[in-house]
């Protein structure tokens, strides 16, 4: 029954990351197009610059909708769970009205500290009104979170896949017309767009779900709000810290604009290791998050879930970072041009990093579903530190290939501080046989990370790509083992039949 059961929560973590994966892979695809134009029509400077308004907006939205945001996720599963249409409806009700709430007090905010912003980002206090226009965007972005925490607390996996391709269909068919036009004055439009089109396609994707009209006065919505508020209130100071940090390290990259083009590949590497890379991520957060939030009572099914995350997670990003490694030249010169091929002195640490992540990734979520705020709260604290202190202290002495060692320590001493943690407090352990495919992804990472760093590239395609290959079929051999592989290509097969 043990075996069965832990086949079955593989499948089920290899179903909602195959089906989000294949969307995410599909949005990449289209989003590859969208980056080589405005890579083109922009170039590194722009592309710093982008990153850096989204990163502002980002702290203001953090600051402004009290971390909401991110427990709206954890109410709707919760509350999907007790089977209660009127509690449903109501805690529905009241996330979108204290979204809606935090979006005005973020535009606000926008507006009053516009050429305040506008100094800090770029030098001087021409570009106010840039940020007066971003204020609207609060409420697009605010209100498509409400519904994307319906269709994720109710682990609508298709839905969501669905919805993340067709925005960035749209997104990009839309947005590159208006960078070919407008070049660097588009830029402002362009994020506008991009979170109103979201807007749309969340709420036509939750258009069905069943809402009940309640009726709930103002300070009823206040009341029934404040629980969720202070939840997330220090998970916002989190956000609002980490997305400083991520500011700072932007506006020290930056250097007034002296050193824009250094930001610029800061941005590629993160959109390349969050975006692309990241989709792994994406797809199996979907569905992990609320399943470890409705068990996160029980440890021992805590533990199990964690520990099969771990392994499906190492298994299938372990090979990804390794054909990046191995195809790094190309993918930069395709998703970019070659104007950024320095971003391959980043990904010479960073891409390991990403394979320590897939270890550290589910381990954080255990206490955010557990609810335990303020020990979340410190461990993100401690988290970001780490990330802004080594970023400054290795870029400052390596340059570029700093900023990729600052990411591998941070990951490293993030494993050193929350491991025991969770084993004192929740009984949490790493499994033997997780352990072994832990040792063995990161045999294969470090070994390719070392010969980035020792074999310059045409000559280290060679042991890349004997390690490639082995990195693949020591996936497929484990993935084999916990879930019949060929039966799970059967039924997709089966599926697609009964469709034809």
């Amino acid at each position: 029954m043990e075996i069965n059961n832990k086949e079955n929560s593989h499948k089920t973590i290899l179903n909602a990351t195959g089906i989000f994966g294949f969307a995410q892979a599909m949005k990449m695809l289209v989003s590859i197009v969208g980056s080589k134009f405005v890579a083109i029509f922009l170039g590194p400077f722009g592309i710093g610059i982008v990153g850096l308004l989204n990163n502002t907006v980002a702290i203001i939205s953090s600051f402004t909708n009290f971390g909401i945001n991110i427990t709206g996720v954890r109410e709707v599963s919760l509350a999907n769970a007790e089977n209660d249409q009127n509690k449903f409806s109501e805690r529905f009700i009241v996330l979108q009205r204290w979204l809606l709430f935090a979006s005005i007090i973020g535009a606000l905010v926008t507006i009053c500290f516009s050429k305040l912003l506008s100094k800090l980002t770029f030098g001087n206090t021409d570009y106010y009104f840039w940020f007066v226009i971003l204020s609207v965007n609060f409420v697009f972005a605010n209100l498509s979170t409400s519904r994307l925490a319906l269709l994720q607390g109710l682990r609508m996996i298709k839905s969501i896949a669905i919805s993340n391709v067709l925005s960035s269909v749209l997104i990009t068919l839309i947005t590159v017309p208006i960078y070919y036009f407008f070049k660097f004055d588009g830029i402002i439009a362009v994020i506008l767009v991009s979170s109103f089109i979201n807007l749309l396609v969340n709420y036509y994707f939750t258009r069905n779900i069943k809402i009940d009209n309640i009726s709930l006065s103002i300070v009823d919505t206040f009341h029934k709000g404040k629980p969720l508020m202070k939840m997330g209130f220090l998970l916002s100071i989190n956000v609002i810290f980490g997305q400083i940090c991520s500011y700072l390290i932007k506006l020290y990259l930056n250097g007034n604009g002296s050193s824009a083009e250094i930001l610029g590949l800061f941005e590629v590497s993160s959109v390349i290791l969050i975006s692309y890379v990241g989709l792994i991520f994406n797809a199996m957060g979907a569905d992990f998050y609320p399943r470890i939030t409705q068990i996160q009572s029980d440890n021992f099914k805590v533990k199990e879930l964690v520990n099969d995350q771990i392994e499906m997670g190492l298994l299938l990003v372990t090979p990804a970072i390794i054909f990046l490694y191995f195809s790094g030249p190309f993918v930069v010169e395709i998703l970019y041009s070659n104007h950024f091929l320095g971003v391959l002195s980043i990904f010479k640490a960073a891409l390991f990093a990403i394979i320590l992540k897939a270890v550290i990734w589910p381990l954080a979520f255990v206490i955010l579903a557990k609810g335990d705020n303020k020990l979340y709260f410190k461990q993100e604290i401690i988290s970001d530190i780490f990330l802004l202190v080594s970023t400054l202290f290795f870029y400052h002495f390596l340059g570029l290939v700093g900023i990729g060692i600052a990411s591998l320590i941070q990951f490293i001493l993030y494993a050193f501080y929350i491991i025991p943690i969770l084993k004192n407090k929740y009984n949490f352990s790493i499994r033997k046989d997780t352990f072994r495919v832990i040792m063995f992804c990161f045999l294969i990472g470090i070994s390719a990370s070392t010969i980035t760093f020792t074999i310059d590239y045409p000559f280290a395609y060679y042991p890349l790509g004997l390690i490639l290959a082995f990195s693949i079929l020591y996936s497929y051999r484990e993935l084999n083992k916990r879930v019949d592989i060929f039966s799970y290509i059967r039924k997709i097969k089966s599926k697609f039949k009964r469709h034809e």
